[in-house]
């Protein structure tokens, strides 16, 4: 009964996200010149709102669960070994959590260059843009941690095995980026390892702390790159220019 709950949960919330972007482009609401700002602003507000719904629901199933995991959580508990990755028994999640935050934000940032390498210029059109940029990478990886980790730890935790638990969450988090970013095959895989780590971060420590911040961090240079595209674009600097003469 908790697995389907939490199945259902999941896909229920994948099954709304993957139709945000439809939704957000119908509402005549504007915040930037950038069109990029514009749609993101209103997808991460309906996106709030999914993973609002999704908090009560997973409260209700699990309240427990739910006050544990809901908590920055022991930030330097010991970490279960996995000797594929090099990650030794016992080590501190202090550390772990470090380097993981700095070597996968080096692979997402060297994944979305190739993608990207054609469309962005100068580094400083994002400085007009960061705030922005920011609020969305703080917003999105809140609310997906609240779906694809808490949705499926706080109702499993306790009535199904962890290794269970971290493969339902990774495969919930990678299906989806067929078509996010990172994309295709590849992306899909590089998103399920992330989310098989940061589930294991959220079980290991007791806590959201690790998963919302390395989440956070690929979220940052994921819009980076978005918001450089578009804003190197020739239709938007031309905009700019015309806008800059008046």
């Amino acid at each position: 009964m908790d697995v389907m709950f939490a199945l259902v949960i999941v896909i229920g919330a994948t099954v709304a996200i993957l139709n945000l972007s439809r939704f957000a482009q119908k509402i005549p609401f504007s915040v930037s010149g950038l069109d990029y700002i514009n749609t993101q602003s209103k997808y991460q507000a309906l996106l709030l709102v999914v993973a609002m719904l999704v908090l009560p629901a997973i409260y209700f199933v699990n309240e427990a669960n739910f006050a544990a995991f809901l908590a920055p959580g022991n930030i330097a508990a010991p970490a279960n070994g996995v000797s594929w990755l090099g990650i030794s028994a016992g080590e501190s999640w202090r550390s772990l959590g470090a380097s993981l935050s700095l070597f996968i934000t080096l692979a997402t940032t060297t994944f979305v260059y190739l993608q990207f390498r054609k469309s962005v210029g100068d580094p400083k059109q994002l400085l007009p843009y960061l705030p922005w940029i920011l609020l969305f990478s703080l917003t999105n990886s809140f609310s997906e941690e609240v779906v694809y980790r808490l949705g499926v730890i706080v109702p499993l935790v306790g009535s199904v095995d962890t290794d269970h638990i971290l493969l339902i969450s990774a495969v919930a988090f990678g299906a989806p980026h067929l078509r996010g970013m990172p994309n295709g095959i590849v992306g899909t895989l590089m998103a399920g390892l992330l989310g098989w780590l940061l589930a294991k971060s959220v079980v290991e420590t007791n806590g959201i702390f690790w998963a919302w911040f390395i989440h956070f961090l690929q979220d940052i240079v994921i819009f980076s790159a978005f918001v450089m595209a578009e804003a190197n674009h020739p239709s938007t600097r031309t905009l700019r220019d015309e806008a800059a003469q008046r």
